[in-house]
C-alpha cells in the first residue's frame, strides 16, 4: 500500500516557495538603467533586508531558527536579478529567448560550480537563493516575452500536459522502492516539479478558476509579506492530531489533512491580519518589520 501520509504537505511544499519566487521574478522585470541600481538597492533593503533583521530574534524565539530565510533569499536573488536582467538586455539586444535562457543557465552553473548552495556565515545559510534562481528567472522570462506567457499560461494544452506530467513525476516519491528508475526521477525532478507546479498555479489563476474569491485573493496578495512574517506565531501545532491523521488509511488521511490544513490556515491568516492592523499603527513597525 502506498504510504500517503503527509501527501498534502508534500504536494504544497513541492512548489509553494518556487511559486513565490517566480511571481517575484515576474514583478521584478523591467528594463533597468544603471542609474536606477542604488534606488533599487535602497528599496529592496527597506522592503526585505530590514524586516529580516528585525524579525530575526522573533523567529529564533518562536522556532529556534535564524530568521525568515525567504526574506534574505529574496533580497539576494533580487540583487542578482537586477544584474542578470541588465546583462541580458545589454548582450541580447535582439531579444532572442534562447540567448536569455543560455545566460540564465550559465549563471545557475556558475553558482553551482562555486558551491553557493552551501555558503554559511555565522551559522546562517547564505546560499538558499541558489534554489530560487530557476523559478525567479522563469518569472522574468514570462514577463519579458509575451510569447512565453501565451505558451505556458494562456495555453489550455500546456495545462493538460503539464498537469499530467506533474502528477506522474510527483507520484514517483511513493514508488522509489519499486525500481531504480523511480528513484532517479524522484531525486532529479525537484527543480522540474517546482517550476512546473508554479506555472500550473499561475495558469489556474489567470483562467479565473478562483474568480469568485478574486477580491479576497487580491487583498491577501497585497498583505502577503505581513502574513508571511506574522503567521508563524499563530500556527497551531498539535502533534497528537497529526499522528492520528497520518495513521489512517490513505483516503481518510488525505481528507483529514485537507480539513485540518484549511481550518488552521484560515485561523493563522486571520490572526496575522489582526496583529498586522495593530502593529501597523506604529510607523516604526511599518518600516522596520514590514518594510512599508
Amino acid at each position: 500500500m502506498l504510504k500517503l501520509g503527509g501527501v498534502i504537505w508534500q504536494l504544497i511544499y513541492s512548489f509553494h516557495m518556487p511559486l513565490f519566487f517566480m511571481i517575484s521574478g515576474f514583478l521584478t522585470y523591467k528594463q533597468f538603467g544603471w542609474n536606477s541600481f542604488l534606488p533599487y538597492l535602497k528599496k529592496k533593503t527597506i522592503r526585505l533586508l530590514l524586516p529580516w533583521i528585525c524579525t530575526f530574534f522573533l523567529i529564533y524565539w518562536v522556532r529556534g531558527s535564524s530568521g525568515y530565510w525567504f526574506l534574505l533569499c529574496l533580497f539576494q536573488i533580487s540583487i542578482i536579478g537586477f544584474l542578470v536582467i541588465k546583462l541580458m538586455d545589454t548582450v541580447n539586444i535582439k531579444r532572442y529567448i534562447v540567448t536569455d535562457v543560455a545566460i540564465i543557465c550559465l549563471v545557475y552553473l556558475m553558482f553551482r560550480y562555486i558551491d553557493a548552495q552551501n555558503w554559511v556565515l555565522f551559522g546562517i545559510s547564505m546560499g538558499r537563493f541558489f534554489g530560487a534562481i530557476l523559478p525567479f528567472f522563469s518569472g522574468v522570462l514570462l514577463r519579458k516575452y509575451n510569447k512565453l506567457f501565451i505558451a505556458f499560461i494562456n495555453n489550455p494544452l500546456f495545462y493538460t500536459i503539464g498537469l499530467i506530467t506533474f502528477i506522474l513525476i510527483f507520484v514517483t516519491r511513493y514508488l522509489v522502492d519499486y525500481g531504480m528508475l523511480y528513484q532517479i526521477i524522484f531525486q532529479r525532478s525537484h527543480q522540474v516539479l517546482s517550476v512546473l507546479g508554479s506555472l500550473l498555479i499561475i495558469h489556474a489563476f489567470s483562467k479565473g478558476m478562483f474568480k469568485r474569491g478574486n477580491t479576497l485573493l487580491i487583498y491577501l496578495g497585497q498583505k502577503t509579506l505581513p502574513i508571511y512574517i506574522l503567521h508563524i506565531i499563530f500556527v497551531i501545532q498539535i502533534p497528537q492530531i497529526g499522528d492520528f491523521i497520518l495513521k489512517q488509511n490513505p483516503e481518510t488521511s488525505i481528507s483529514f489533512q485537507l480539513v485540518f490544513a484549511s481550518i488552521f490556515s484560515v485561523i493563522a491568516i486571520l490572526l496575522s491580519l489582526v496583529a498586522y492592523k495593530f502593529l501597523s499603527i506604529s510607523r516604526f513597525f511599518r518600516r522596520f518589520m514590514f518594510g512599508e
